[in-house]
Parts: C-alpha cells; sequence; structure tokens
C-alpha cells in the first residue's frame, strides 16, 4: 500500500486538525487561568476576616471574601430562597437582612433548612438584640434558562436578586450578600458559608483532552483514507 494524498481532503483535514488543536490549547490556557481564580477563591474564603465597609462600591472586588459584620436581623423580612440542596437533602435557604448601625442594611443567608423540617419555618425565632456575623461574600448570581421565575408576591426566590428583594423588604440592601459560616450550633438553619461551592466550574482539561483527541482521531481517518491499494497488475 502506499500513500497518496489528494488535494481537497488534505486541505479540509489540516484545517480542521489546526482548528481543533488550536480549541486544545486555548482550553489549556483556560484551565491555568481557572486553577488561579480557584486558589484565589479560596485564599478569600479562608483567609483572616475583615471588616465589611459601609459603603461597597466595587462589589467584585469583595466576591469570596471572608468578612465579618454586626448589627440586627429583621427577622420580619426573612426571604426565602428555593432549589438548593444540601447534605442530600433538598429544602431553602433562609435570607435574612441584617441592619447595620451605618449603611445599608446587608442579606445573611443565614443557612439550609430541608423541606422536611418546613414546619420549622414557622416557629423560627431569630437571635434578638445586636447580632455579630462571620461569613462569606457573594455576588448576585444571574438565573439559567433552567431556572424558574422568582415569585415575590408569595416570597419564593430562585435567585438572590438584590433590587427585587430590597423592594420586597421595603429595605434599601447593599449589593453584595453574606453566607454566614457555620458555628457547630444544632438545628435549622444550617449556615453553610464555609463549604457551599463557589459556582465556578474547571472542566477545561476535560475539554482540552477532547479537542485534543479529536484532531488525532481526524488526522488517522485521514491517513488511513489515504491509503491506496496496489492494483492487481502490480501483484503479477
Amino acid at each position: 500500500m502506499g500513500f497518496r494524498p489528494r488535494f481537497w481532503p488534505t486541505l479540509v483535514a489540516l484545517v480542521m486538525i489546526s482548528i481543533m488543536i488550536s480549541l486544545g490549547t486555548w482550553q489549556i490556557h483556560r484551565l491555568a487561568w481557572k486553577t488561579e481564580l480557584l486558589a484565589t477563591i479560596a485564599a478569600r474564603m479562608n483567609g483572616d476576616a475583615v471588616a465589611l465597609p459601609v459603603e461597597i462600591s466595587n462589589p467584585p472586588d469583595w466576591a469570596f471574601r471572608h468578612v465579618h459584620d454586626g448589627g440586627r436581623f429583621a427577622a420580619d423580612h426573612a426571604l426565602w430562597l428555593y432549589g438548593r440542596t444540601y447534605d442530600g437533602k433538598a429544602g431553602i435557604h433562609l435570607l435574612v437582612p441584617l441592619i447595620r448601625q451605618e449603611g445599608d442594611a446587608i442579606l445573611v443567608d443565614r443557612g439550609f433548612i430541608p423541606f422536611d423540617h418546613a414546619s420549622e419555618l414557622a416557629t423560627y425565632t431569630p437571635a434578638d438584640g445586636p447580632a455579630e456575623i462571620d461569613g462569606v461574600v457573594r455576588l448576585p448570581e444571574p438565573g439559567g434558562l433552567f431556572v424558574p421565575s422568582n415569585q415575590p408576591e408569595a416570597n419564593i426566590w430562585y435567585t438572590v436578586d438584590i433590587p427585587a428583594m430590597s423592594k420586597a423588604a421595603g429595605l434599601p440592601l447593599a449589593p453584595v450578600y453574606i453566607t454566614a459560616k457555620p458555628t457547630g450550633a444544632a438545628g435549622w438553619p444550617a449556615a453553610t458559608g464555609g463549604s457551599e461551592g463557589t459556582g465556578v466550574r474547571n472542566e477545561h482539561l476535560n475539554y482540552a483532552i477532547f479537542w485534543y483527541s479529536m484532531a488525532a482521531v481526524l488526522a488517522l481517518i485521514y491517513l488511513m483514507s489515504s491509503r491506496s491499494r496496489p492494483r492487481s497488475s502490480d501483484n503479477e
């Protein structure tokens, strides 16, 4: 057998292989960037707590930072965040505005309550008097295509929408919210701020392997299709 490449199949194969290799290389660059980002997030979440400023002029600078703050909870304006799971259970997160001495109130994710303990919501009594919060700052995340719409009139929320929640609570709210870190206390709500996911996925290595593999498969198909069999007269 010989190797007899044809012009158009060769051109198409070279273009496609080049594109696939480029995509794989781009994913490698994205992998390095995402790895660094996750390391930064971990350092922020696990670093020493810093005081949250009165005015948050640049919210992204505070994303995932370990902070502390104080004030009193406005329990009568609690909001329920649906579509959440924790420790294998489905339920809600309880968001309560924290009235600070200065500046806008800030939403605090007090923690998770499973649906099979939903009756405890009716008897839920937050701590009276001043409260000190130790938690992680999160930015509101937009809902996806398959995320249900919020229902403010029924206090049913699927995404943290600060402007809409501010209107529903009748309070000016800071542009970020805090997820309280676990304190070791038993019962519900169970604070999850130090253990819940960051929402940042890092699948770039898998994507790079996929594109490089596709390039290798296409190259193999091209080589096999370009082999020519000897004519019967050549064997006589």
